[in-house]
């Protein structure tokens, strides 16, 4: 009979999402209240992969990534979403004190975590590839570690599957197990 082991601490990192470069940074920081250090970041990169977000968010939207030098439970994924959805609120309520670019939602913060074999995002919206999780939030596999490279399955983001996307996934997949090395000693 197999015996159910606690799981390794995971590399925590959060997809941003905005109209300016301002607001990114206002999300930057205030992540850093909430979780740490921002240990890496991706290249700022235009978001034309998709209209979605258009009518709640504006267009010329911005995308980032940010990884967190703090390890963390996989199981804390769900709080940790809640937590997000808070800072979106928050720092929506300072764009629109300060004037704003007359948007409902000028960030979203999409947190999840990167393991040694996988991506994985955390969501309020369920589908047939998601698990639900807890407190009304649902886990994706985005990415899968394949062949030496992060490998997208059919329902991957478009921009998680760009190259810049890639690199930082890579990077952060690397600064991760150098981690899990010192902490397992192996």
């Amino acid at each position: 009979m197999a015996v159910p082991t606690s799981p390794l601490p995971v590399c925590r990192f959060a997809g941003l999402l905005a109209g300016t470069e301002e607001e990114l940074a206002a999300a930057r920081q205030e992540l850093t209240q909430w979780y740490g250090k921002i240990d890496d970041a991706s290249e700022i990169l235009p978001f034309t992969f998709t209209e979605y977000y258009n009518t709640e968010m504006g267009t010329s939207l911005l995308r980032q990534w940010v990884r967190f030098e703090a390890l963390f439970n996989p199981e804390h994924l769900a709080k940790c979403k809640l937590e997000t959805n808070m800072a979106e609120t928050l720092l929506a309520r300072q764009f629109h004190e300060k004037g704003g670019r007359g948007v409902n939602r000028p960030i979203n913060i999409d947190p999840g975590y990167v393991h040694k074999y996988k991506v994985v995002l955390a969501t309020t919206k369920d589908h047939s590839h998601r698990v639900y999780i807890s407190e009304g939030i649902y886990a994706e596999v985005t990415l899968h570690w394949h062949q030496n490279k992060w490998t997208p399955w059919p329902w991957t983001y478009a921009d998680y599957q760009s190259p810049a996307a890639g690199a930082f996934f890579e990077r952060a997949r690397t600064a991760y197990l150098a981690q899990l090395q010192k902490i397992t000693g192996g």
